[in-house]
Protein backbone atom coordinates (compact mmCIF):
# COMPACT_ATOMS: atom_id res chain seq x y z
CA UNK A 1 0.00 0.00 0.00
CA UNK A 2 0.89 3.30 -0.57
CA UNK A 3 0.51 6.57 0.76
CA UNK A 4 0.48 9.75 -1.52
CA UNK A 5 -0.50 13.48 -1.09
CA UNK A 6 -3.29 14.54 -3.93
CA UNK A 7 -1.96 16.18 -6.93
CA UNK A 8 -2.10 19.62 -6.55
CA UNK A 9 -0.09 21.48 -9.66
CA UNK A 10 -2.88 22.95 -11.40
CA UNK A 11 -5.06 24.12 -8.26
CA UNK A 12 -3.51 28.10 -8.42
CA UNK A 13 -3.97 28.50 -11.80
CA UNK A 14 -7.52 26.77 -12.19
CA UNK A 15 -9.46 28.50 -9.28
CA UNK A 16 -11.14 30.98 -11.11
CA UNK A 17 -13.12 28.31 -13.30
CA UNK A 18 -15.72 27.64 -11.96
CA UNK A 19 -17.95 24.21 -11.50
CA UNK A 20 -21.14 22.75 -13.09
CA UNK A 21 -23.93 20.72 -12.08
CA UNK A 22 -22.78 17.19 -12.33
CA UNK A 23 -25.29 15.91 -14.67
CA UNK A 24 -25.19 18.87 -16.82
CA UNK A 25 -23.95 19.02 -20.03
CA UNK A 26 -20.32 17.96 -18.61
CA UNK A 27 -19.24 16.75 -22.10
CA UNK A 28 -18.83 20.46 -22.57
CA UNK A 29 -15.76 22.72 -21.85
CA UNK A 30 -16.04 26.31 -21.32
CA UNK A 31 -13.50 28.37 -23.33
CA UNK A 32 -10.45 28.57 -21.19
CA UNK A 33 -8.36 27.87 -24.43
CA UNK A 34 -8.81 31.00 -25.90
CA UNK A 35 -5.25 32.41 -25.00
CA UNK A 36 -4.25 29.38 -27.17
CA UNK A 37 -3.85 29.13 -30.66
CA UNK A 38 -4.90 26.37 -33.27
CA UNK A 39 -1.09 26.00 -33.06
CA UNK A 40 -0.53 26.08 -29.72
CA UNK A 41 -3.26 23.10 -29.05
CA UNK A 42 -1.66 21.14 -31.95
CA UNK A 43 1.72 21.23 -30.37
CA UNK A 44 -0.03 20.69 -26.89
CA UNK A 45 -1.71 17.34 -28.46
CA UNK A 46 2.07 16.15 -30.20
CA UNK A 47 3.33 15.87 -26.56
CA UNK A 48 0.77 14.44 -24.94
CA UNK A 49 -1.74 12.07 -27.06
CA UNK A 50 -1.05 8.86 -27.34
CA UNK A 51 -1.86 5.34 -24.77
CA UNK A 52 -0.56 5.37 -21.23
CA UNK A 53 -0.39 2.76 -18.44
CA UNK A 54 0.69 3.69 -14.72
CA UNK A 55 -0.40 4.34 -11.19
CA UNK A 56 -4.46 4.69 -10.47
CA UNK A 57 -3.90 6.03 -7.14
CA UNK A 58 -7.59 5.73 -5.15
CA UNK A 59 -8.74 6.60 -1.67
CA UNK A 60 -8.46 3.34 0.65
CA UNK A 61 -11.39 4.03 3.04
CA UNK A 62 -12.18 0.60 3.70
CA UNK A 63 -9.12 0.05 5.60
CA UNK A 64 -8.91 2.91 7.86
CA UNK A 65 -11.73 5.48 6.96
CA UNK A 66 -10.63 7.73 9.12
CA UNK A 67 -7.33 8.20 7.83
CA UNK A 68 -6.07 9.75 3.97
CA UNK A 69 -4.23 6.66 3.41
CA UNK A 70 -4.02 5.68 -0.89
CA UNK A 71 -3.63 2.64 -2.60
CA UNK A 72 -2.74 2.04 -5.91
CA UNK A 73 -3.37 -0.13 -8.97
CA UNK A 74 -2.64 0.01 -12.55
CA UNK A 75 -4.50 1.64 -14.41
CA UNK A 76 -4.65 2.76 -18.22
CA UNK A 77 -6.02 5.35 -20.43
CA UNK A 78 -5.00 7.44 -24.19
CA UNK A 79 -5.79 10.63 -25.80
CA UNK A 80 -6.34 10.22 -29.33
CA UNK A 81 -7.45 13.84 -30.04
CA UNK A 82 -6.79 17.03 -28.66
CA UNK A 83 -9.97 16.97 -27.41
CA UNK A 84 -10.91 13.91 -25.91
CA UNK A 85 -9.40 11.31 -23.25
CA UNK A 86 -10.66 8.04 -22.90
CA UNK A 87 -9.95 6.14 -19.36
CA UNK A 88 -10.55 2.17 -20.07
CA UNK A 89 -10.94 -0.72 -17.77
CA UNK A 90 -11.85 1.56 -14.25
CA UNK A 91 -12.97 -1.02 -11.46
CA UNK A 92 -16.51 -0.11 -10.61
CA UNK A 93 -15.57 -1.45 -6.96
CA UNK A 94 -13.39 2.12 -6.88
CA UNK A 95 -16.06 3.99 -7.56
CA UNK A 96 -18.78 1.79 -4.69
CA UNK A 97 -15.90 2.28 -2.20
CA UNK A 98 -17.16 6.32 -1.50
CA UNK A 99 -21.06 4.98 -1.38
CA UNK A 100 -22.07 4.53 2.47
CA UNK A 101 -25.38 2.89 1.65
CA UNK A 102 -23.95 -0.97 2.15
CA UNK A 103 -27.07 -2.51 -0.69
CA UNK A 104 -26.12 0.01 -3.18
CA UNK A 105 -22.20 -0.30 -2.29
CA UNK A 106 -22.07 -4.28 -3.04
CA UNK A 107 -24.01 -4.05 -6.41
CA UNK A 108 -22.20 -1.25 -7.78
CA UNK A 109 -18.77 -3.24 -6.87
CA UNK A 110 -19.94 -6.16 -9.11
CA UNK A 111 -20.88 -4.06 -11.84
CA UNK A 112 -18.06 -4.70 -14.64
CA UNK A 113 -15.11 -2.31 -15.15
CA UNK A 114 -16.04 0.85 -17.44
CA UNK A 115 -14.40 3.44 -19.99
CA UNK A 116 -15.15 6.95 -19.00
CA UNK A 117 -14.91 9.14 -22.06
CA UNK A 118 -14.54 12.71 -21.39
CA UNK A 119 -13.66 15.95 -22.87
CA UNK A 120 -10.52 17.70 -22.47
CA UNK A 121 -9.69 21.90 -22.97
CA UNK A 122 -6.13 22.95 -23.24
CA UNK A 123 -5.45 26.00 -20.74
CA UNK A 124 -1.54 26.57 -20.96
CA UNK A 125 1.07 25.17 -23.18
CA UNK A 126 3.97 25.47 -20.56
CA UNK A 127 3.98 23.64 -18.49
CA UNK A 128 1.03 21.64 -20.53
CA UNK A 129 -1.89 21.50 -18.30
CA UNK A 130 -5.71 20.84 -19.49
CA UNK A 131 -8.93 20.50 -17.82
CA UNK A 132 -11.02 16.93 -17.86
CA UNK A 133 -14.69 16.55 -18.29
CA UNK A 134 -15.47 13.09 -17.42
CA UNK A 135 -19.30 12.00 -18.66
CA UNK A 136 -21.83 10.43 -16.60
CA UNK A 137 -21.50 6.63 -15.88
CA UNK A 138 -24.88 5.50 -15.20
CA UNK A 139 -25.77 1.69 -14.58
CA UNK A 140 -28.92 -0.24 -13.66
CA UNK A 141 -28.86 -2.00 -10.59
CA UNK A 142 -30.73 -4.46 -8.28
CA UNK A 143 -30.55 -3.70 -4.96
CA UNK A 144 -33.25 -3.43 -2.10
CA UNK A 145 -35.50 -5.81 -4.05
CA UNK A 146 -36.16 -3.11 -6.39
CA UNK A 147 -34.53 -2.11 -9.81
CA UNK A 148 -32.64 1.48 -9.33
CA UNK A 149 -30.95 3.60 -12.00
CA UNK A 150 -27.44 4.93 -11.05
CA UNK A 151 -25.75 7.62 -12.24
CA UNK A 152 -22.23 8.17 -11.07
CA UNK A 153 -21.05 11.85 -11.66
CA UNK A 154 -17.65 13.36 -11.91
CA UNK A 155 -16.73 17.37 -10.70
CA UNK A 156 -16.88 19.17 -14.59
CA UNK A 157 -15.38 22.36 -15.61
CA UNK A 158 -12.90 22.16 -11.97
CA UNK A 159 -9.74 23.16 -11.18
CA UNK A 160 -10.09 19.82 -9.73
CA UNK A 161 -10.04 17.79 -12.69
CA UNK A 162 -7.36 18.36 -14.46
CA UNK A 163 -4.25 17.22 -16.47
CA UNK A 164 -0.46 18.23 -16.28
CA UNK A 165 2.13 17.12 -18.43
CA UNK A 166 5.92 17.42 -17.25
CA UNK A 167 7.93 17.12 -20.40
CA UNK A 168 11.12 16.85 -18.05
CA UNK A 169 9.95 13.49 -16.64
CA UNK A 170 8.11 12.97 -19.62
CA UNK A 171 5.30 12.32 -17.34
CA UNK A 172 1.31 12.91 -17.21
CA UNK A 173 -0.19 13.42 -13.91
CA UNK A 174 -3.74 14.02 -13.56
CA UNK A 175 -6.86 14.13 -11.54
CA UNK A 176 -10.90 13.43 -11.68
CA UNK A 177 -13.17 13.43 -8.77
CA UNK A 178 -16.12 11.25 -8.13
CA UNK A 179 -18.51 14.13 -7.21
CA UNK A 180 -22.18 13.21 -7.80
CA UNK A 181 -24.51 10.10 -7.07
CA UNK A 182 -28.00 10.35 -8.38
CA UNK A 183 -30.43 7.34 -7.89
CA UNK A 184 -33.74 7.64 -10.29
CA UNK A 185 -32.82 10.86 -11.03
CA UNK A 186 -32.64 12.49 -7.86
CA UNK A 187 -29.36 13.44 -5.91
CA UNK A 188 -28.14 10.84 -3.03
CA UNK A 189 -26.41 11.70 -0.05
CA UNK A 190 -24.60 8.34 -0.11
CA UNK A 191 -21.44 9.17 -1.36
CA UNK A 192 -18.31 10.92 -0.17
CA UNK A 193 -16.55 12.81 -2.75
CA UNK A 194 -13.46 11.57 -3.66
CA UNK A 195 -10.62 12.32 -5.95
CA UNK A 196 -9.01 9.31 -8.78
CA UNK A 197 -5.15 10.29 -9.83
CA UNK A 198 -3.17 8.74 -12.44
CA UNK A 199 0.15 9.22 -12.87
CA UNK A 200 2.24 7.57 -16.03
CA UNK A 201 5.16 8.07 -18.27
CA UNK A 202 3.78 7.37 -22.35
CA UNK A 203 3.70 4.64 -23.91
CA UNK A 204 6.06 4.32 -26.59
Amino acid sequence: MKTKTLISTMMGCLAALCLTSCLSDNDDIKDTSASLTLADIALCFQAVGGHYTGDLIHSDITSNPTSYASDTIVGTWYIPTDSTLIITNFPSRLLAENISNPDLKEALAAEPDQTINCKIGFVTKDPIQFLVNPAVLTYNLHYGSSDHKVQVAFLANSGYSFGNYDALKNELSMQIVEGGLYIDGLQSTYLTTAPFQFVSKKKE
